[in-house]
């Protein structure tokens, strides 16, 4: 016999986590939708690209100045050349990077800051899938003033003169695009709709997952019910009886009636029983 209690503990588990799976999919929408709408927003990552991107081949020297307004560290300027990340020679080096010399100059003095720790090339292969505009051309070759991720060595209000030289020693154009400033402003113009839309989305994948988890259970106990029976039967205890016939009852019957006719006799006098003779 089924037990209906568990069946039906079983039965509303799964139906609240259906209704879960449905208010997940409402938050799981929302989320899309807020990010859908992020495309909206006027944002343009060139604003942000310096050198060669918009001069042309004239762009060979670039002086920027390094920001760090919280003093918290700042992600690196990016070193891009015109290319793609080719590596026809198998070497684990981007062609286009390689025999290529970044030199750095402290712009108000001229100082070289080459081997000061201030930026340095990195021609892998492997920098594809961190490029931020694929469509753009470039190709990452080089990070400057990493302050958050590399401790290098860029101090706020330090102006810096980049060169970057191919294997003759000649100097050739390149684009320094600041990733900093570009996320800053994209989260400035976004931040609310992205914040929204991202905590919608892990909103609903953390109660699509609780869902999922009350089905299985639910399913577990209302098979288990289906499985185990219900509340035990009562006990019940056999008391057993001699049994007494008609006839031992009448035998029984004159037993006691002579043990009672015996008991008047004994509490008469002893002589009373005695009859004399005529």
């Amino acid at each position: 016999m089924a037990s209906n209690p568990l069946m039906l503990t079983g039965g509303v588990i799964c139906l609240l986590s259906v209704s879960l799976l449905l208010v997940a999919g409402s938050f799981s929408n929302k989320g899309l939708e807020s990010l859908e709408d992020l495309e909206e927003v006027e944002y343009n990552i060139y604003d942000y690209y310096y050198g060669s991107y918009h001069e042309g081949k004239e762009a060979t020297d670039i002086t920027f100045e390094f920001i760090d307004e919280d003093g918290q560290g700042t992600i690196p300027w990016i070193v891009m050349v015109h290319g793609d990340y080719s590596d026809d020679n198998e070497d684990g080096l981007i062609d286009v990077c390689e025999d290529l010399t970044l030199v750095i100059h402290d712009g108000s003095n001229g100082t070289n800051l080459t081997n000061e720790n201030v930026g340095n090339l990195d021609c892998n292969s492997g920098n594809e899938p961190n490029d931020a505009e694929p469509g753009d051309g470039l190709v990452d070759v080089g990070i400057i003033c990493d302050t958050f991720y590399r401790d290098q060595n860029c101090k706020a209000g330090q102006i810096f003169t980049v060169a970057l030289y191919d294997s003759n020693g000649t100097k050739i154009p390149f684009t320094l695009y600041d990733s900093d400033a570009s996320i800053i402003a994209f989260i400035g113009l976004a931040g609310d709709e992205a914040v929204e839309g991202i905590t919608a989305l892990i909103g609903a994948s953390m109660i699509g997952l609780f869902s999922c988890f009350g089905l299985f259970a639910g399913l577990i106990i209302f098979l288990l019910g289906l499985v185990i029976g219900g509340n035990s039967p009562e006990k019940v205890e056999f008391t057993y009886q001699l049994p007494i016939s008609e006839t031992f009852g009448t035998q029984l019957d004159k037993a006691n009636q002579t043990k009672e006719d015996s008991s008047e006799f004994e509490e008469g006098e002893w002589w009373d029983g005695i009859v004399k003779d005529d």
